[in-house]
């Protein structure tokens, strides 16, 4: 898509990148960006002295010297573009992140031609890293970031830049993805008691098809995201399948994680310690569900359980 001659003067499309984009970026002369480095600068200036030294002394040597510099430098612009045309860039899906930790900018770069490229230099935010690509590949790249506050994150400028082949001419290219990180509050466990409730009150004392911990029930076909521990081992050595046990419980039991058992806590202490009950539910293979005031997620287990709670207390009363 052309852009408006205001947009290709525009300052900012140097440093910042053009309007971000979803999926993918490929690199061409619109994206890529010259300029002499302090090198390059310091060569300039040696060459402007060689010339005026060889014309004031009209010496034919000095002149193919100063030349010939002068056309090496001119050359390695060719190079130093060539080094970043046509590359892919794509950022990759980043693993759970939670506030006050450090996670990882990972994003996907594709040689599509059969061109090695050399000391290609990724940055973000200050971090920087240099690699080598070789004919047709796909090299996965990440970035060190800290992740401050909870909610959606999104990722500052990538700029990909080289200096290759005489570093005298730096090539640069700005980018920019539309591809937010969620991030979940920080886990802090702050020692208040986690509560039980009854699943149903008319219940109690009934046995359950519940998970418990009581008298084995049978098997069941294992689900992604079920504890580990829960999985009969001799029934998959048997080749039989994949099975998780089942047992019955006296009383069958759900945790509630309720915003109304943090009330003396502010607002993110709260969220913190919910998020580090959640966390710790799931590892313990237990069945529970969310209480947010205008939220209430149903007693479950699982990473797509995990996530949907961790995402409503990243996301409160967040716009």
């Amino acid at each position: 898509m052309p852009l408006a001659l205001s947009k290709h003067l525009s300052l900012k499309r140097f440093t910042k990148g053009e309007a971000a984009q979803q999926t993918h970026i490929k690199l061409n002369h619109r994206r890529i960006f010259i300029l002499p480095s302090k090198d390059g600068l310091t060569l300039a200036i040696v060459i402007l002295l060689m010339l005026v030294a060889s014309i004031n002394y009209n010496n034919s040597m000095g002149f193919v010297f100063t030349f010939l510099l002068a056309a090496a430098a001119q050359a390695s612009t060719l190079y130093s573009f060539k080094n970043l045309s046509g590359l892919i860039v794509s950022l990759s899906k980043t693993p759970d992140c939670y506030a006050g930790s450090t996670g990882h900018i990972n994003f996907i770069i594709k040689e599509p031609g059969e061109r090695e490229r050399w000391a290609i230099h990724a940055s973000h935010l200050g971090q920087l890293k240099t690699f080598d690509i070789t004919k047709d590949l796909l090299l996965p790249v990440k970035l060190p970031i800290q992740f401050s506050h909870r909610g959606w994150y999104t990722p500052s400028t990538i700029t990909l830049s080289t200096s290759f082949p005489f570093g005298v001419f730096r090539a640069w290219s700005p980018l920019l993805f539309k591809q937010p990180i969620l991030v979940y509050p920080q886990p802090i466990d702050t020692g208040l008691a986690l509560e039980f409730y009854p699943l149903n009150k008319e219940q109690n004392g009934l046995q359950s098809s519940q998970l418990g911990t009581d008298d084995f029930a049978g098997l069941k076909p294992y689900q992604l995201g079920q504890n580990y521990r829960q999985i009969n081992w001799k029934a998959f050595a048997a080749e039989k399948g994949l099975f998780s046990n089942e047992f019955s419980a006296e009383q069958s039991a759900s945790i509630w994680l309720n915003w109304q058992s943090c009330h003396q806590l502010a607002l993110e202490e709260k969220l913190s310690q919910l998020c580090f009950w959640v966390l710790n539910c799931e590892a313990e293979g237990l069945k529970y569900g969310l209480r947010l005031p205008g939220i209430e997620l149903a007693p479950s287990h699982g990473i797509e359980h995990q996530r949907a709670c961790l995402k409503e207390l990243a996301l409160y009363e967040h716009a």
